[in-house]
Formats: structure tokens, C-alpha cells, sequence
């Protein structure tokens, strides 16, 4: 059942609701009900059968998840051909979160916005009711009517961004999505099937996340914390290396720069926004992984990429002038490509005498 509604609110439900089986509803009446109800739901859960296409990923995925407010989501995933994914369990409050990981036999524990399940996952178990919110009424089409175990099922398409769609099946009974075809530019073309969806007026407190998933004894617990090493400023990292650091020019979405640390010979300089990447740049060479490793050509050299399956994002590494670079997160590879080959001096040096940081500095 869904929650209490405002006055207003349930005179439009109940206007919507009059004669469903009667009376064609247009398609912006069926996404005003179906938001209406995605509002107002308490503690939902549901199982998802998801079948995803992405440029890193394709699987059939089962998931079970408990969503409600405030920030409170839980996902366990039944099935998936994935090692990375098979067994996977999270659980966060919207400040802590926590995560188990069946494959590295690891439960990681710590702030929500360090530890997160893989961003494809996370992304679909989002969007299938993000983009319904989201949607301009005006802009849905009404492609079908039918009827399903009894029901009387609304087929809307609404536009996505660029040139995608996403097509909802959604019952004129209790205004439920049923159903989700997709194809867009992030995350491919998909399909997600709703099964089991059930919500009830939430009521608190919020559980606590370390009780939330239920594991086995003796899994260790690592947890996650931020390091009390202070962020720099650009100009402040700079100093702390002998390198001229490089910074991309081209920046996808909304990302933007956040922080940078000095991590022993390294910097790393951290991007926020829908596309959140880690830019490190050092003499300290890493040991460059040689599995599934594509080598590429990239500004004139050859890099390697390496798609991470698990987060749903990409691990571009290179050599340039005896550095190492390497961009990892929610990018493509495409992506990945574009910020690297955008890489620019962060300052231009007025001579030809680069500044010492205090990796060169005499003592």
C-alpha cells in the first residue's frame, strides 16, 4: 500500500483511478499517477530481473532490494554471470554504508561516499525509478494498452537524454511500474522486470547498516576511513612534487576537481560529478595489470586499459616523460581517451626554469 496522501493528492489519484478499465487514460495522466505513487511510497521492496548491454558489461543480473527513506537502501544480488557480482550485498543509510564481496570474501565498512557497490548497479537499481520521476508528463507517448493477469497495463515511452527512450509498463491499479525497456547512452539498452514490488509507510529509525546484511562468521571487516592526510589545493600539490602536473581540459558533465593529495611520490587529484574519476600522476611506477589489459595508442604513445567489471567503469595507465599516469572511475573507455588526450600543464611557467617542489629541493 502507499502511503498518506495530501487532499489534493488523493482527489487526483482518485480521479485517475475512476473507470481505468473504462476509460483510456492519456500518457501524461498515467506518468502523473505513476509519480505520484513513486512519491509517496514508504519502504518498497521489490525483486529486479535486469539484462544489461553496456560497452564493459553483459550480464543477466537478479537482485533484491529494500528502498525507503531517508537514504536507506539495501541490494543483494541473487544471480549473475559475473564472478564480481555473484553473491554481492550492500547496504547504506545515506552516511555509512556497507558492503560484501563474495569473490574477494571482504566486507568493507565506512562513509557512504567511499564505500559504493558497483556503479552499474547501482545506476540500475536508480533508474528505473529515477527517470519516471524525472519525466516531463508532456513529453511521454502512450504506445499500448493491455492486460496482464487481470490488470490493465499503461506501455509509455519517455524520452532520455540524447537520443535515448525508456518504455514503462506501468498497472492502472496501484500505479506501479511493472516494467522498464531501455536504451541509453550510459548505460546501454536493458531491460528491468519488476517482480514482487510491495511498499508500506515507513517508519523509523533507520536500521543500523553494520546489522543490515546478514554474514557469516569469521568474514573480516576491513573498514574504510578518510586518511588524516589534509586536501591540497592544485597550487599546493604542485609544490609538493618536481613534475609539472598535468590537468584535463576537457572534463565530461558536471565533474569538476574536488581535492588532490600527495601520496608518497604520486598526486592524486580527485574529479566529483556523475562521471567521478581519480587522475595520479608520479615517478612511483605501479605495476601495471596484465590482465584483460588492452594496449592502445594514446598522445603519441601506447597505454593500456583495463575494464573494471565490478565498479562498471575503466583503468586507463600509461608512461609520458618518465611519469606515470593512470585514470580510473565511472568513464568508459572513450571517455577515458578524451580526458587523457585533454591532459595540459596546470601552470605555465613564465621561463624555461621549472619551480623545484619539495621533491627537489635542495635541503
Amino acid at each position: 500500500m502507499l502511503t498518506k496522501l495530501a487532499r489534493g493528492e488523493i482527489l487526483l489519484v482518485a480521479l485517475l483511478l475512476v473507470g481505468c478499465l473504462s476509460y483510456r487514460l492519456t500518457a501524461d495522466q498515467v506518468v502523473q499517477g505513476a509519480q505520484l505513487a513513486l512519491q509517496n511510497a514508504g519502504l518498497c521492496h521489490a525483486t529486479l530481473d535486469i539484462e544489461l548491454d553496456t560497452d564493459l558489461l553483459k550480464d543477466s543480473i537478479s537482485i533484491e532490494l529494500w528502498q525507503g527513506e531517508p537514504g536507506w537502501l539495501k541490494v543483494q544480488v541473487l544471480s549473475a554471470q559475473t564472478r564480481q557480482l555473484v553473491g554481492l550485498a550492500f547496504a547504506t543509510d545515506g552516511e555509512q554504508s556497507i558492503s560484501y564481496s563474495k569473490s574477494a570474501n571482504e566486507v568493507l565498512l565506512g562513509p557512504a561516499d567511499m564505500v559504493r557497490m558497483p556503479s552499474v548497479i547501482e545506476q540500475l537499481v536508480q533508474v528505473w525509478k529515477v527517470w519516471l520521476l524525472r519525466a516531463d508528463p508532456q513529453q511521454a507517448r502512450l504506445v499500448a494498452r493491455e492486460r496482464d493477469a487481470g490488470l490493465v497495463v499503461y506501455k509509455i515511452e519517455i524520452p532520455l537524454e540524447g537520443d535515448g527512450y525508456a518504455h514503462y509498463w506501468i498497472d492502472a491499479g496501484e500505479w506501479l511500474v511493472r516494467q522498464l525497456v531501455y536504451h541509453d547512452d550510459l548505460l546501454g539498452a536493458g531491460k528491468i522486470i519488476v517482480r514482487e514490488l510491495s511498499c508500506t509507510e515507513y517508519e523509523g529509525p533507520v536500521p543500523d547498516v553494520r546489522s543490515a546484511l546478514e554474514l557469516s562468521a569469521g568474514i573480516p571487516i576491513k573498514e574504510v576511513a578518510i586518511k588524516d592526510d589534509q586536501p591540497l589545493t592544485l597550487e599546493e600539490a604542485q609544490l609538493s612534487v618536481s613534475f609539472p602536473l598535468l590537468v584535463p581540459t576537457n572534463l565530461p558533465g558536471d565533474t569538476q576537481l574536488t581535492a588532490a593529495y600527495h601520496l608518497d611520490k604520486n598526486v592524486a587529484l580527485i574529479y566529483a560529478g556523475e562521471l567521478a574519476f581519480s587522475l595520479v600522476q608520479g615517478r612511483k611506477v605501479l605495476q601495471t595489470p596484465q590482465e584483460q589489459a588492452t594496449p592502445i595508442p594514446l598522445r603519441g604513445g601506447q597505454a593500456v586499459v583495463v575494464r573494471d567489471g565490478e565498479r562498471g567503469g575503466s583503468v586507463l595507465i600509461w608512461q609520458e616523460d618518465g611519469i606515470q599516469y593512470s585514470i580510473a572511475g565511472a568513464l568508459s573507455q572513450e571517455e577515458a581517451v578524451l580526458v587523457a588526450e585533454s591532459l595540459d600543464a596546470a601552470f605555465k611557467s613564465s621561463s624555461d626554469d621549472q619551480a623545484l617542489g619539495a621533491e627537489g629541493r635542495e635541503p
